[in-house]
């Protein structure tokens, strides 16, 4: 890294942030540590003013009818060729899924969208389910950190499982999809930006030889069937099927992983722990309890899309080429839709109508199976261990988009003898 870019990642890009942060702009103060620690509070006073323009640039809205206004209307996209002044990097892998406009993404997603069905996601439960045991029966009874015991390689067996990737290559896969997860996050620092698309070639670059391997020789992975995929006569290109299998990867794993430890910190945070021990009575309550975690603690807090037209939201004129923030975590606290929305209750008749999954041509594919994967890993937990508690204090990773944790410390010798 030269001096210029030494200069203006560590001081004049915070400085810049700083300032704006201490004028109240909503942008720069989620951007601050102390807004990635707890967005809530700003989520509610951006809703308060409604459409609410950032020094920065973009466009927030945290509303629910707001947020679902911007990613319901066409004349928004998610591809950032519709930004004036942008440049793609010169070696920009294939566009995938989440950046593609119609008819492009039209195509696709048709070719895609057989694989991850509801059905085909349930098919799976026995094998998910014999994983997240396995995972938990090598924690053991005593003390362990509930992201490296289970929320980070059960996702990731998943996926890798899917893919067809051989379990050796597993460790490989879960520090590029570390660290190419952080192309999703605002990232100022160009070093920052570097690191997290080098990750994204190499990852690239590894699932560019397995697809050759399995158009050679297929399997029964998700891959095979995406190389199979056929309507009409049209087919994923080459381009088409790496960028979708790294989607997968990074979508797949990193907010599944959000979203159990999340979870079951939110549960396990709560007095008494009255919600996780009702959990351990009836597993019935765990799909519910999966809705509302999805709720109260977004794994992806917010998405962004940029007007391809003028155009109305709320009475404001967004111009052609404006980003819009639509913040998923605030939506999905919004008092207009949800009742007492900042408390956590896993019975919750309308949790379901949480954003977490966005809206329209962009709703998450993997919904069903991140749906699978939260519920048995909140089955098999609280089933093991009803009287488990958090040993230290959970340490979140320090990321805007992505919300999650770092480390989970638990212990759940207690849960044995409470038991």
């Amino acid at each position: 890294m030269s001096l210029a870019e030494t200069v203006i990642g560590r001081v004049v890009e915070p400085a810049v942030i700083g300032w704006h942060a201490w004028r109240g702009d909503p942008v720069a103060r989620w951007m601050r540590p102390e807004g990635k620690a707890d967005p809530y509070p700003l989520y509610a006073a951006v809703r308060e003013r409604g459409l609410v323009r950032s020094k920065l640039g973009p466009w927030v809205t945290a509303s629910h009818a707001g947020v679902s206004a911007v990613l319901r209307d066409r004349r928004f996209s998610s591809s950032p060729l519709h930004q004036p002044g942008y440049q793609p990097p010169r070696q920009d892998p294939h566009p995938d899924l989440l950046t593609l406009d119609p008819p492009d993404h039209t195509r696709i997603r048709r070719l895609v969208s057989g694989a991850f069905t509801p059905k085909a996601a349930a098919a799976l439960e026995p094998w998910v389910r014999a994983e997240a045991g396995r995972l938990l029966d090598a924690a053991g009874t005593g003390a362990f950190d509930l992201i490296d015991a289970l929320a980070f390689p059960l996702p990731i067996a998943v996926i890798c499982h899917l893919l067809g990737v051989p379990a050796e290559d597993q460790a490989k896969f879960r520090v590029w999809g570390h660290e190419a997860a952080a192309t999703l996050e605002p990232q100022t620092a160009r070093a920052a930006r570097n690191e997290s698309f080098a990750a994204q070639l190499s990852l690239t670059a590894y699932l560019s030889d397995l697809v050759e391997k399995r158009r050679a020789d297929p399997d029964g992975s998700l891959l095979s069937a995406l190389i199979a995929a056929e309507e009409d006569g049209d087919r994923l290109t080459q381009g088409e099927l790496v960028a979708t299998a790294v989607l997968v990867l990074v979508a797949g794993f990193e907010t599944t992983v959000n979203l159990i430890g999340n979870g079951t910190v939110a549960l396990l945070s709560e007095p008494g722990t009255v919600q996780w021990r009702a959990l351990a009575a009836d597993p019935a309550l765990a799909a519910g309890a999966v809705e509302e975690l999805l709720r109260y603690d977004s794994p992806v807090q917010l998405t962004s899309r940029i007007a391809t037209e003028d155009t109305q939201v709320d009475g404001t004129l967004i111009a052609k080429g404006t980003p819009v923030l639509t913040m998923l975590g605030g939506a999905n606290r919004d008092p207009a839709v949800f009742t007492d929305p900042d408390r956590l209750d896993i019975t919750r008749p309308d949790a379901a109508r949480h954003l977490s999954f966005s809206l329209g041509i962009h709703h998450c594919l993997g919904a069903a199976l991140a749906r699978l994967e939260g519920r048995i890993a909140l089955e098999e937990l609280t089933r093991r261990h009803p009287g488990l508690q958090l040993a230290a204090p959970p340490v979140r990773r320090p990321l805007l988009v992505l919300r999650g944790y770092e480390s989970v410390p638990v212990r759940a010798a207690a849960a044995r003898a409470a038991a």
